[in-house]
């Protein structure tokens, strides 16, 4: 009888999975330094801007709901890398696709606001619009 040796690629290649969500948890450490840097400009120019500010509010909550995501990906990942016989299926996948979708989503938002925010302060330095300050 031979024994089968350990599948040592799969093992590699979940351990990589793992290793690529914990740098969405940076992705999205960096985002929020985005979104901090936004509110500064907003707050150092004094622009009263309701729609950037609510924005900036909705980014805020999506990345907060993908720090959590992400933590809680990893505990769900952790069993497969440390129990050897616990079985693979398309849910890890899935799971991982979702989060790493809704992830771009969330650079796609804060790209968009950084454009228009960059935009309207161009403008405002140009003279014009009136910024008005508190």
């Amino acid at each position: 009888m031979k024994n089968l040796s350990p599948d040592t690629e799969l093992e590699t290649e979940l351990q990589e999975l793992y290793t690529m969500s914990r740098h969405l948890q940076d992705d999205i450490l960096f985002l929020e330094g985005e979104e901090r840097f936004f509110k500064e400009v907003l707050n150092k120019c004094g622009v009263q801007a309701d729609s950037f500010r609510s924005r900036i509010e909705a980014n805020d909550q999506l990345s907060a709901a993908s720090r959590v995501a992400v933590q809680e990906f990893l505990s769900y990942l952790a069993p497969y890398i440390t129990e050897k016989q616990k079985a693979i299926d398309m849910d890890m996948l899935n799971r991982y696709n979702n989060l790493q979708s809704n992830i771009k989503d969330l650079f796609a938002a804060i790209k968009q606001t950084k454009n228009e925010l960059f935009a309207y302060a161009e403008t405002a330095m140009l003279g014009n619009i009136a910024i008005p300050t508190h």
